[in-house]
């Protein structure tokens, strides 16, 4: 195979990772020939392409693969941590990514990967430290403030993610990490039909996310009128919301108000209706 042809296969390959046409990708590397398919650039187009269809295996075959001939590749050691925390050998991922960093120890986007097996592992307090560090290193980074809006989203600060997500978007308009994250928090709110807009928005971005068009559609169900009621267990959750009604109504009747009291059985009883009917709707569609 001519070096050109070569050099267009790689280019091709490269340029459907990057759009996501993974399964393109993997067919214009098949081509190649084999000392060229044995390189860490292939390796890693390969590996990139098998993860993005979340085959995390294959994804991190190729990893090792590559590194047998390559051990000082960043690249190869960061998609070997991204695989391996995809199989949830969250050891594995962080050996690789620390592999990684010795050899870029300001790289925003290695220490990101960092954070996140942190993250994963529960290490919240290490990984605001290690985003910190990232900060510094690339303070304008994309990557560095979706990372700060999974943090905060699991420290339960919804309104610093809210926050960092618009940020994020003001500096990224098509992250789908902050177009999601805005979609969760939109849905946790009830404001389902605003939601839907988030994450159709995700995938428009990126139309292999299956996730965010899984919650398109549910959101864009929900913010059906007649299923309103459903916002109160979305937002406030099913077991609070029972003891809520629950004590509203026996409250009432210790006061003697059992005309409000019925009332509000009523209204308990059309929202028990409503979220029993979302259900079908959802399990329908």
């Amino acid at each position: 195979m001519s070096e050109a042809l070569t050099g267009r296969r790689l280019a091709t390959a490269q340029r459907y990772v990057e759009v996501g046409q993974h399964e393109s990708a993997l067919e214009a590397l098949a081509g190649l020939d084999a000392e060229t398919a044995r390189s860490a650039y292939a390796h890693r187009l390969r590996g990139f392409a098998h993860y993005g269809l979340e085959q995390f295996d294959d994804a991190s075959r190729a990893a090792e693969e590559g590194l047998r001939d390559n051990p000082e590749d960043e690249g190869l050691l960061y998609l070997l941590s991204l695989a391996e925390e995809g199989r949830g050998n969250l050891a594995a991922a962080e050996r690789a990514i620390l592999a990684a960093l010795e050899f870029a120890p300001e790289e925003a986007e290695l220490l990101c990967q960092y954070a996140d097996v942190l993250m994963r592992a529960g290490q919240l307090d290490k990984a605001e430290q290690v985003l910190g560090h990232a900060a510094a290193a690339s303070p304008d980074s994309a990557d560095v403030l979706a990372a700060r809006v999974s943090l905060a989203y699991l420290r339960h600060d919804t309104r610093k993610a809210r926050e960092l997500s618009e940020q994020l978007l003001a500096l990224d308009p098509e992250s789908v990490r902050g177009q999601r994250m805005l979609g969760v928090l939109d849905w946790q709110r009830g404001k389902t039909r605003v939601a839907s807009e988030r994450f159709a928005d995700a995938v428009r971005t990126d139309p292999t996310d299956e996730w965010a068009a899984d919650s398109a559609r549910t959101t864009r169900k929900l913010s059906n009128p007649l299923l309103w009621p459903t916002r109160f267990f979305t937002r406030f959750g099913a077991g609070p919301t029972w003891v809520a009604a629950i004590a509203i109504i026996l409250g009432l009747r210790a006061l003697d108000q059992d005309a409000l009291a019925g009332l509000a059985t009523i209204i308990w009883l059309v929202m028990c209706v409503s979220s029993w009917i979302a259900a079908a709707v959802l399990k329908d569609g």
